[in-house]
């Protein structure tokens, strides 16, 4: 009986323990899964999606519109100066006399030329960098947009040079497999074998370096997005080229940029800056003082560097304008190219099979092909780079360098910082206080 009562326990013990171990493996199994559907293996992304991602993710925007709030606090701050220093002065006017002599040199007169001076300059500095402020939101968002685009499409001409490759080296395989029949058949010399082989071997070779260009555009696109460059990315879109339906207004454009580009609000706002600090010091200078020919020749140079900003973006979107219709024009070209070269490889591949061209002249058609395909591929890459600088060189510089990437301690685009907005009064010789 005893033996019996102590077998059922034993029964019991085990029966849990299975149990526990289930459950145990249950758990770790569905953690996983958890896990796995948490993290996806492949991070699907659109253009759209791209944009949405480096908006959210680049702290220039957060840093673009704290400088806004500074500039305003600043407004705010020199208001309440003005305000404060006027009631003290009226304060200090309509204070007894005790017969004491009075200490001018500790006394605020809002009617001297100096406060005058430092006043109206700080206003106008005030506002020059608030304007600045402004336009700097806006100008970062396009730059972060422009920078993701740009990439976007680097990667995709990268992805699409690996397809074009890959192609190639199937067609050098085909053409391989020819060329071993045709040695069986003892309709060419093993020489041509070789060579076959030589060209596949070429054409793997072609693959590995298309592969590790897309690879670098891959890192420099996530690297702009903020993404583990350990993550595998798939770009969801694809090369469009839609030609545009109306004429490109030239002299409109021009007239937008000179209007609306963030490098020309700033140079005409230093112009502003310099004609009311000449104005301000011509009343109390003469002409022939060294103070009046300083103001005068800062003024003249503010005027100089506005025109030399204009005459630089005029190039500058006449340059895009002509580098969209180049890509234009070269597209339909390049298509028709495509169409033929891949007759002239079929017909050579026919002629080769039946004996009546050598296979280095197949070799030949095949390689035009491939170089057409990535020439079309990267005419295309150009035209939509093309479109989307045309569409921002209205507000922003977009011929030079970009920095958009997350952790960028650099105002895109070329554009003074954050902080070098907040000095710009110090900058252009006006006190703020």
């Amino acid at each position: 009986m005893m033996n019996m009562v102590n077998l059922i326990k034993k029964q019991k013990l085990v029966l849990i323990s299975v149990i526990i171990t289930s459950l145990v493996a249950t758990g770790f199994a569905f953690a996983q899964g958890e896990k796995k559907a948490e993290e996806p293996q492949v991070i699907k992304l659109s253009l759209a999606d791209a944009l949405k991602m480096a908006e959210e993710n680049n702290p220039q925007v957060a840093l673009s519109k704290l400088a806004v709030e500074k500039a305003e606090l600043a407004q705010k701050e020199l208001k309440y100066r003005e305000k404060k220093d006027k009631e003290s002065e009226e304060e200090s006017n309509n204070a007894p006399s005790l017969g004491l002599p009075q200490i001018d040199m500790f006394k605020i007169s809002t009617s001297d030329f100096d406060y005058k001076y430092n006043m109206e300059m700080g206003k106008k500095n005030a506002e020059f960098g608030l304007k600045m402020a402004q336009a700097g939101v806006e100008a970062t968002l396009r730059n972060i947009r422009f920078g993701v685009e740009a990439a976007y499409y680097g990667a995709l001409a990268a992805r699409d040079n690996v397809k074009i490759a890959q192609d190639a080296l199937k067609r050098q395989e085909e053409l391989l497999k020819i060329a071993e029949v045709k040695l069986k058949a003892g309709m060419i010399a093993k020489r041509d074998l070789m060579d076959a082989q030589v060209q596949v071997a070429r054409a793997q070779a072609a693959v590995s370096t298309a592969e590790l260009g897309k690879q670098k555009a891959y890192i420099n696109f996530k690297k702009l997005l903020n993404i583990d460059l350990e993550k595998e990315i798939e770009l969801t879109d694809a090369f469009d080229y839609k030609p545009a339906e109306n004429a490109v207004d030239l002299n409109k454009l021009i007239e937008d940029a000179q209007q609306k580009r963030m490098d020309i609000v700033e140079a005409q706002g230093k112009l502003d800056i310099a004609q009311l600090d000449f104005d301000l010091t011509s009343k109390v200078y003469p002409s022939n003082t060294f103070k009046y020919k300083e103001k005068e020749y800062a003024l003249q140079e503010a005027k100089m560097n506005l025109e030399n900003t204009k005459q630089d973006v005029e190039a500058e979107v006449r340059e895009i304008l002509l580098d969209l219709q180049e890509a234009v024009a070269n597209i339909p070209v390049l298509d028709k190219s495509v169409e033929m070269a891949k007759e002239s490889l079929r017909l050579a591949k026919l002629s080769f099979e039946a004996g009546m061209m050598r296979r280095v002249d197949v070799s030949q058609a095949e390689e035009t092909l491939k170089q057409v395909e990535l020439q079309r591929n990267q005419a295309i890459c150009n035209y939509n780079l093309a479109k989307i600088r045309l569409e921002n060189v209205v507000y922003i510089p977009v011929s030079g360098g970009i920095s958009t990437g997350a952790g960028s301690t650099s105002t895109p685009g070329g554009f003074p910082s954050q902080n070098e907005l907040q000095n710009t009064g110090s900058a252009t010789g006006g006190a703020l206080y």
